[in-house]
């Protein structure tokens, strides 16, 4: 696919770059500053893409970056969500311009655009509680919920999304380089709720076990954003994912790692 990729210079952003190209994706970076950009990724990776210049606040130019380059996809990296719920909104201008950017091409382009945004574990459901976000207990990063009523009210046809809900995601590495072959990835996903939920000896606690037991699980699902990025690059290449429309949690799985 050809996909835009936004949010290039940052921790997850960067390392898709290399992870899309062994995916065989075609890159069109879209970055506020080339020159960051430049400082963090290796030039053969770089080499391989189409760098645009722009403000990821942009809806118009974003859709011209996908239109100009007739993109299949788009990655979403852009922005860092408010940790409070009382902090001013940090990323809902940056969703907003880019889910509409997308349905907008993809209008004048005669396909939908599939999409990949990122999100956080408190937007999935409490398991054993339907419809109740992790967030509603655990009100951190809270701002992710805005982002998925923002892509989610768009026109399926158009915009066909889907949402990373990762915990903790840390680097595997500080080079990001070129890649020979895909990575491959340690990674189990699952739809809405987050994967492999364990109560604890806490849980059955009046009022504070619900608490109890969101913290502990919470711990267990720390990431590589090689392992993310790879993750997502794989995805991608499906032409029908069962993600499609959904908010996807994901935990390293002792079984993959295995083999």
């Amino acid at each position: 696919m050809k996909v835009l990729l936004l949010g290039a210079t940052g921790n997850l952003g960067s390392r898709l770059i290399p992870a899309l190209l062994a995916h065989n994706h075609s890159v069109v970076i879209f970055v506020r500053s080339e020159s960051k950009l430049r400082s963090l990724v290796d030039s053969a990776a770089l080499a391989k893409c189409t760098i645009v210049t722009g403000d990821a606040t942009d809806s118009q130019a974003i859709e011209e970056a996908i239109l100009s380059n007739r993109c299949d996809a788009l990655v979403n990296s852009a922005g860092l969500a408010a940790a409070l719920p009382w902090e001013a909104p940090k990323m809902q201008g940056i969703v907003q311009a880019v889910a509409t950017a997308a349905v907008e091409a993809s209008k004048k382009l005669g396909y939908p655009i599939r999409s990949w945004f990122l999100g956080g574990l408190t937007v999935l459901d409490l398991p054993g509680k339907p419809g109740t976000k992790v967030s509603y207990y655990f009100p951190a990063f809270s701002e992710h919920g805005h982002t998925v009523d923002c892509i989610s009210s768009k026109p399926r046809e158009h915009l066909q999304w889907s949402l990373l809900a990762p915990s903790l995601m840390t680097p595997a590495s500080k080079e990001i380089t070129l890649l020979e072959a895909p990575k491959g990835n340690s990674l189990a996903a699952q739809n809405d709720t987050p994967v492999d939920w364990r109560p604890n000896f806490l849980s059955g606690v009046p009022v504070l076990g619900v608490y109890a037991e969101i913290v502990l699980n919470m711990l267990r699902y720390n990431t590589t954003l090689e392992d993310c990025a790879d993750f997502l690059a794989a995805d991608l290449t499906k032409g029908e994912s069962e993600h499609l429309g959904h908010k996807v949690g994901i935990i390293v799985s002792n079984e993959k790692k295995r083999q």
